[in-house]
């Protein structure tokens, strides 16, 4: 594959390759450095597109942990769900028009290292689920030193 990266996650024809020629200004004008997302919006860096919106793009990550794994980033650069309501709704309404349907599914973010945000640029991850995936999701199992009251 010249452009993009292993495309097991989406279904086949769904998923397309952007070029990394393709350029896209972000919508809020701000200088980002250094964000992958940021990079794939302005067509700098290849990533397998799944569906594309003027206001948000999604994309197969890099290493789905099940079949049909999608993130949904902003084209503009927010750290995290709590910097812009506004674009945290949008994307989440982006996120809503690719799961419909009666498919089990987690939707995640994190806000924070400490939270196991590892890019800082809001993105949202589909997961599809099904009995017996063997996913588990952070928090299973009561583990944590810290419990509600």
């Amino acid at each position: 594959m010249a452009y993009g990266h292993r495309c097991g996650a989406v279904k086949a024809g769904l998923a397309r390759s952007r070029p990394p020629h393709r350029s896209h200004p972000n919508p809020g004008g701000i200088q980002v450095t250094d964000c992958v997302f940021c990079e794939i919006v302005a067509g700098r860096a290849p990533a397998n597109v799944v569906k594309e919106w003027e206001d948000a793009l999604a994309i197969v990550p890099i290493r789905p942990v099940v079949q049909g794994h999608t993130l949904v980033i902003p084209k503009r650069h927010v750290t995290d769900f709590g910097e812009d309501p506004d674009v945290s709704a949008s994307t989440m309404r982006r996120a809503a028009e690719l799961a419909v349907g009666e498919q089990p599914m987690n939707l995640i973010t994190s806000r924070g290292r400490e939270a196991t945000q590892s890019v800082f640029h809001l993105h949202l991850h589909l997961v599809p689920r099904a009995a017996n995936d063997g996913l588990a999701l952070p928090w299973s199992g009561g583990h944590g030193r810290q419990r509600a009251e």
